[in-house]
């Protein structure tokens, strides 16, 4: 090849790779990557938001802490941070627009467990958020965004009760750590848990590790009624001491929508004796699974709060001590506000209820 045409076929390179783009990506000014089109690679974001939403106090909490407008656990936001991501509390009891704002924000939603119930919105305001939420989660996804969603316990029960316009769960009592009893197909083809390391899926078949605290379920004869077996995947079912079957973790078939109904934060972060968590290695390895799960998923959104993002993280509350007189060792408390950025009145806690006294639980 002579120098001229060395020449001409390296400034003809040069041309194609202005007009296509080196590999297709470029990096804009504020550190994402983007394709020649503009838009964001199937892995959107480092920068994983989870909003975590808020619940009302129950009276048994409120002896303990006083009363609030609502509360989290500080051991959901712990879960999640764990695993990569901040976390963005979404409070109860706001307007439409607020929830709309944070669900186009943040990059997936934790909807924790708790004791609260499920009445009409104006009497039960996580119901009411919760709601909300499910709907425009659907909508983001409808519209492109991968936008994930993981239902704890409560959470869980709430997805379905959102999912079927009715609450038709059943009763259920349990209280003790369970293996999974895992259906067929859930280990190798579902989205929770065919991505689960081998030791993982044996530790939740085999260990009595997944921590069960509730007194309601979904069953599967009440998603076979409702008609939602078309909509939803069970992924594994557990009994109670009654002999009541409950379905112990669940996936929607299309859509980035997860539950379970036991709660692995707290085999990782809460430490009351009496509760017997189960803290093993692998204990603590399956559990951490969940939570890595959904930042991961959460990865794949390219939602953000823009240069104001600091002003809606968690780090705007501190956590509050409940010197382990409730099942939870920490709680961040929220005073009612409808404001973009919420504040909080920093709450003290009682100390430690005397010898002879109740230890207030729930």
């Amino acid at each position: 090849m002579t120098r001229n045409n060395v020449v001409v076929a390296v400034a003809v390179a040069a041309l194609l790779c202005a007009l296509v783009g080196v590999g297709t990506l470029a990096q804009r000014r504020d550190g994402a990557r983007v394709d020649d089109s503009g838009r964001f690679p199937p892995q959107r974001t480092d920068r994983p938001i989870i909003g975590v939403l808020s619940m009302e106090l129950s009276p048994t909490i409120e002896k303990v802490v006083g009363a609030h407008h609502s509360y989290i656990a500080a051991s959901y936001v712990k879960f999640v941070e764990g695993a990569g991501a901040q976390v963005a509390p979404i409070l109860i009891g706001q307007p439409a627009e607020y929830y709309r704002k944070m669900v186009d924000s943040v990059n997936g939603l934790l909807l924790p467990g708790g004791a609260t119930y499920f009445k009409e919105e104006e009497d039960n305001k996580y119901f009411a958020a919760g709601r909300q939420l499910y709907d425009l989660a659907k909508e983001a996804n409808a519209a492109g965004a991968h936008f994930p969603v993981l239902g704890i316990c409560l959470g869980m029960e709430l997805l379905m009760v959102a999912a079927a316009g009715n609450d038709f769960r059943d009763n259920c009592d349990s209280e003790d750590p369970l293996p999974l009893g895992f259906l067929p197909g859930a280990k190798s083809d579902s989205r929770l848990f065919a991505r689960a390391p081998p030791g993982v899926v044996h530790t939740l078949e085999k260990q009595n590790v997944t921590v069960n605290h509730h007194h309601f379920c979904i069953t599967r004869r009440g998603i076979e009624e409702q008609g939602l077996e078309r909509e939803w995947r069970t992924l594994s079912v557990n009994e109670d001491p009654n002999g009541v079957e409950f379905v112990s973790a669940f996936e929607h078939r299309q859509l980035p929508l997860y539950g379970v109904q036991f709660h692995p934060e707290k085999n990782i972060y809460e430490w009351k004796a009496s509760k017997n968590y189960p803290h093993s290695e692998s204990a603590i390895t399956a559990a951490r699974y969940f939570a890595d799960f959904l930042v991961s998923e959460a990865r794949k959104n390219a939602h953000s709060f823009g240069e104001d993002e600091r002003d809606h993280l968690i780090y705007q509350y501190q956590p509050q001590d409940t010197k382990r007189r409730l099942m939870w060792e920490q709680l961040y408390l929220f005073e009612e506000q409808q404001q973009q950025v919420p504040l909080v009145r920093m709450a003290s806690v009682p100390e430690p209820a005397a010898a002879g006294q109740p230890d207030f639980e729930v």
